[in-house]
Order: structure tokens, then sequence, then C-alpha cells
């Protein structure tokens, strides 16, 4: 123990001491660098609002708009990175908050000022987050001309940058969506809602090869597939969506049952009451959500007789609710003796006032 004690004192605490001093040092460093570059940044900052709302604003003009540009390149330290960022940031961020003729002049700055060398450059680093940050740049200034500096990330080795290319030229070009049957890839629920969020601002046309997502090798692929079917109102694949319901995926067959009740597969029926049995809870209750659109006779026989069989009680409310919205006067004559089944009428009753 003594030893112990010997070496902390000697060795073990001065390098702790040390250790913290310099600690403190870094910090105070960092504090006093920040507090000196702080008014740098807000006036530059400030400079840049100014400059771009009054650019944004005004009639065009090209030697005037050139004449401001230089003066602003005298105030601001242009030359430097953090200033380029900071220039680029507000550009992006009156881009996707403005609308109407006014977002024309963005791709004027954005190649006045060069810009775009500057997303070339991230592009072109090592760093995945520094090439995201570029292709970021292209797909919120809507830049096409940077659709070839695009392409080659398409094959790139990480699977963030490649997805990210995707959804980039996507954005640029909507009409390469064909292109995404070849994404080898899981698409990502993000990616999804990045790919739904692209197609309803860009209002792009279907994929001319929509029908084979649906036969891809690729389950996400698929599951895409179908939610641009009912994006679009496809139903000339109707036969081919309902034999994806015995898909050994349940969540694409999720995805089918639901695509069949928004696209009113009637004939889809007799094939989700053969499923039912085979599907988990989250499955079957969108099979009771769906027959309760589309259902007809064969649906309430089927509905009664999972009733009649005490089927599993998570379930029975939804089954009754369902074979209600098929036919509302069904319990007027059925299940009258079955206090349970009562019960859940007249709570369905009540909620469908």
């Amino acid at each position: 123990m003594e030893v112990f004690i010997h070496y902390f004192i000697r060795i073990i605490l001065p390098i702790l001491i040390i250790g913290c001093a310099l600690l403190i040092a870094v910090l105070i460093i960092n504090r006093y660098r920040y507090d000196l570059f702080r008014p740098k940044f807000e006036a530059a900052k400030n400079e840049i609002e100014n400059f771009l709302t009054n650019m944004i604003f005004s009639p065009f003009d090209d030697t005037v708009h050139q004449t401001e540009m230089e003066q602003l390149k005298k105030v601001i330290p242009f030359e430097k990175n953090w200033c380029k960022r900071l220039l680029l940031n507000e550009i992006i961020f009156l881009k996707l908050n403005l609308k109407g003729g006014v977002t024309n002049k963005f791709h004027y700055i954005y190649e006045q000022f060069d810009l775009f060398r500057y997303t070339q450059k991230l592009l072109k680093s090592r760093r995945f987050y520094l090439k995201c940050l570029g292709l970021f740049h292209l797909e919120s200034l809507n830049y096409k001309k940077g659709k070839d500096y695009i392409t080659p990330l398409l094959n790139h080795k990480n699977r963030d940058i490649k997805s990210r290319a995707f959804l980039a030229l996507i954005s640029l070009h909507p009409n390469k969506l064909e292109s995404l049957i070849d994404f080898s890839h899981e698409i990502t629920i993000a990616e999804e809602i990045n790919i739904m969020d692209i197609l309803h601002q860009k209002k792009t046309k279907m994929p001319q090869n929509l029908k084979y997502w649906i036969v891809s090798d690729n389950v996400s692929i698929i599951k895409l597939g179908i939610k641009l079917m009912m994006f679009y109102n496809y139903t000339n694949e109707n036969e081919n969506i309902v034999k994806l319901l015995f898909h050994e995926d349940k969540t694409v067959r999720y995805e089918v049952i639901t695509a069949i009740n928004f696209l009113f597969i009637f004939e889809a029926e007799s094939e989700l009451i053969q499923q039912f049995s085979y599907e988990d809870t989250q499955n079957k209750l969108e099979i009771f959500n769906t027959l309760s659109k589309i259902g007809s006779a064969e649906s309430e026989k089927f509905i009664s007789q999972l009733l009649e069989n005490k089927t599993e009680e998570n379930i029975k409310l939804d089954a009754v609710y369902c074979l209600y919205q098929i036919n509302r006067d069904y319990f007027n004559n059925h299940f009258l003796d079955n206090e349970d089944v009562q019960k859940m009428v007249k709570h369905v009753k009540a909620i469908n006032k």
C-alpha cells in the first residue's frame, strides 16, 4: 500500500495535475478564440443577409449586381472557408423558404461567387460527411449542372454516400426514378420518406418500369413499388399485387394489404380470407381494415365464424367493427345472445354515430 501511495504521489498525481492544467488551458484558449471570432462572424452574417435581401428583391441588373458582389467581398473575409460556408448556408436557407420568381437568382449568385467550386471540393473530399454535405448543396439548390459530379458517387463503396447520391440525383432529375430499381441495398424508412417527399414536391411522372419493381429481389424495392402504385393510383398490376399476399416477407404482405384497401381491389377478398390465419396480429388487423372496405357476404360469413370460434381477444373488437362496416344491420339478427359481442357492437355503434 505504501508503495502504491509513493508511486501515486510521485508519478500519477503530477500527470493528473498536468493533464488538468492542459485541459483548462485548451478550454480557455478556445473560449478566447471564440470570443474573438464571434463578432467577425456576426458582422459577416449581417452583411450577407442584407446583401442577399437587396439582391433577391431588386430588379435584375448584371452590372449593378456584379458591383454589389465585389463590394461584399471587400467587407467580409470571403477567402475564408467559414465565410463561404456561411454565405452558402444563407443562400440555401432562402432557397428552401422562398417561393416564386424571386428564387430565380439563387443559381446566378451561387455561380458568380464561384461557390460551385467549393461544393466540388466537398464532393471530392475523402470524408464521407463532407461528400454528403456537397450532395445536400446540389439537392437543396436544385443545381442540375452538378449531375456529372453526382453520378460517380452512385457506385461508392460507402452505403450512406451511395444512398445520398441516389436521392440527390432523383431530386435533380425526377425522371431518373427508374434507376432506383437497380438499388442493391435496403431502402430505409427515412429514405422512403425522402423519396416520397421528392415526388410530392416535384410532381414527377410515374416511372415507366414501375411494374417491374414489385417483382424485384430487393424487398425494400417491392415495398416502395407498392407505395408508388398507391401514390399514382396505378391499377394495371392489381393481379400481381394480389399475388404478393403470399410473399415470404410479412412487411411486404402488410404493404400489399394496405394497397388492396387503397386501390379497392375487390377481387382480393378471397385471398385475404385465405391468408388471414397465417398472419401476425398487425397484418390481421390490417386485413380487417381492408375487408371493411371491400368485403361482401363472403367476408360476413368468415368474420362471423371467427367470432363464433372465440377468436383472440385482442382482435375481436376489430372483427366486430369490420363486420359492422360491411353490413350495419348484421348484428340486429345475429349474436343477440352473446353478451361480449353485443358490448362490442354497442361500442362500435357509439363511435360511428
